[in-house]
């Protein structure tokens, strides 16, 4: 893109080799590679030749960013009111042409107690982008959380089929009004977001993540309820184990489960609803979890090629681990990650029990990944670990050979679970 500009510059000039690089691109190109400049650095494009004056008016892609403001004014409020002016000016004079990616980082601290007043003028420009025809939605809410208005939505948003919200604050009926609004919905990413609507549903999306920094505020239990989902990631923090409807067509699932003494059956009907998966990444933290001697507890993961288990499942003895190769007759490979951290943790507090039948076959085991996580420095003598040693004995014990194992170290900045 410098030297784009460069050679623009060279074209107002009247320097003729340039003149035949820039002028020779369509105006289609020209508007598509300067579209990934930052909305700001777009405008002043405008100023390098007379065919550039316009080109920023019908740009597919618009990226608005409250950071392009600093040091614009004597005072952060001054450069919040010419951020805001300048989006409300560039949406104005723009030309009604359809928007393949909208994003904006908002970046205003909250000037009240009325969220709603602060996050006005956010909600205006999202749901500009919407009736804009934008195909990608992504909304970063920075110093504090946005309030996402549910009525953006309402207008039928026919053409937008991702959307990724962080540092936001979700309220009902957000996930019906989302699946109201945008009827074609297929990939809904949520960082670092505030949920207090508990009902998420979707007849279209095919990819859904609430990630680790995600906090549910609300009591009880969420429910999803997504018939067309392909791939679930769920790992926000305070949440109870959601109760999973509709989740025939699921193929890879990442989940942190949270566990309680009262919560055996809602692991149950959870791992239930995950057991046609072919991908799945589980990791558990919480009290000690009492779970029935009894195989019928657990459901046949008949389709499961590839698992990853974290901390939880090693500890008890192996328990976990022992019932979910059980019952994954055909598992090709096997992550185990052990946290650092947490691996002289207290053995009560994870899942027990005492299966009847230790041992398992995997005819079509290929590989076990273990992966030590930690953080600092590279941990000594990781060979005299007692874990360690006890989960290498019991994979020997039943079948696995030394060279399908392979023992990796892994610096971690932060964790999510055990």
């Amino acid at each position: 893109m410098a030297e784009a500009s460069g050679d623009a510059r060279a074209v107002s000039e009247g320097v003729a080799g340039a003149a035949c690089r820039i002028n020779a691109l369509p105006s289609h190109v020209l508007s598509r590679a300067i579209s990934f400049l930052d909305a700001r650095q777009l405008v002043q494009t405008c100023v390098l030749s007379r065919r550039w004056r316009h080109l920023w008016r019908s740009v597919p892609r618009i990226s608005f960013s409250r950071d392009e403001f600093d040091g614009m004014a004597e005072t952060e409020d001054e450069c919040d009111v010419l951020f805001k002016e300048f989006v409300n000016r560039f949406l104005m004079l723009r030309n009604p042409a359809a928007l393949d990616e909208f994003r904006l980082q908002y970046n205003i601290p909250d000037a009240s107690d009325d969220l709603e007043a602060d996050a006005k003028d956010a909600n205006l420009w999202i749901h500009h982008a919407l009736q804009s025809n934008a195909r990608s939605v992504e909304v970063f809410g920075g110093v504090n959380d946005l309030l996402i208005d549910p009525g953006v939505f309402t207008s039928n948003c026919c053409f937008v089929t991702s959307m990724l919200l962080c540092l936001a604050l979700l309220e009902p009926p957000f996930f019906r009004s989302l699946q109201t609004g945008c009827p074609v919905l297929e990939r809904l990413i949520l960082q670092c977001c505030t949920i207090y609507d508990p009902d998420i549903s979707s007849h279209t999306l095919k990819v859904l993540t609430l990630d680790g920094e995600c906090h549910c505020t609300f009591e009880g239990r969420a429910t999803i309820s997504i018939p067309s989902l392909v791939e679930l990631c769920f790992f926000p923090d305070g949440a109870r184990i959601p109760l999973l409807k509709n989740m025939e067509s699921l193929v890879k699932a990442s989940v942190l489960v949270g566990t309680d003494p009262s919560e055996v059956d809602d692991i149950c009907q959870f791992l239930r609803s995950l057991s046609g998966v072919t991908h799945l990444k589980f990791h558990g933290k919480g009290f000690k979890l009492e779970m029935e001697q009894n195989l019928q507890w657990w459901p046949k993961f008949n389709n499961l090629t590839t698992l990853t288990l974290g901390n939880c499942c090693l500890y008890g003895d192996f328990y976990p681990l022992i019932f979910f190769l059980q019952n994954s007759p055909n598992l090709e490979q096997l992550t185990l990650e052990l946290m650092q951290r947490f691996r002289q943790i207290d053995l009560d507090q994870t899942f027990i029990g005492d299966p009847e039948e230790r041992s398992f076959t995997c005819e079509h085991l290929v590989m076990v990944d273990i992966v030590f996580k930690y953080y600092g420095s590279q941990p000594k003598g990781l060979d005299d670990d007692a874990v360690l040693n006890n989960l290498l004995k019991h994979l020997y014990n039943n079948g696995v050979t030394p060279d399908q194992i392979f023992i990796k170290d892994r610096i971690i900045r932060s964790i999510v679970s055990g």
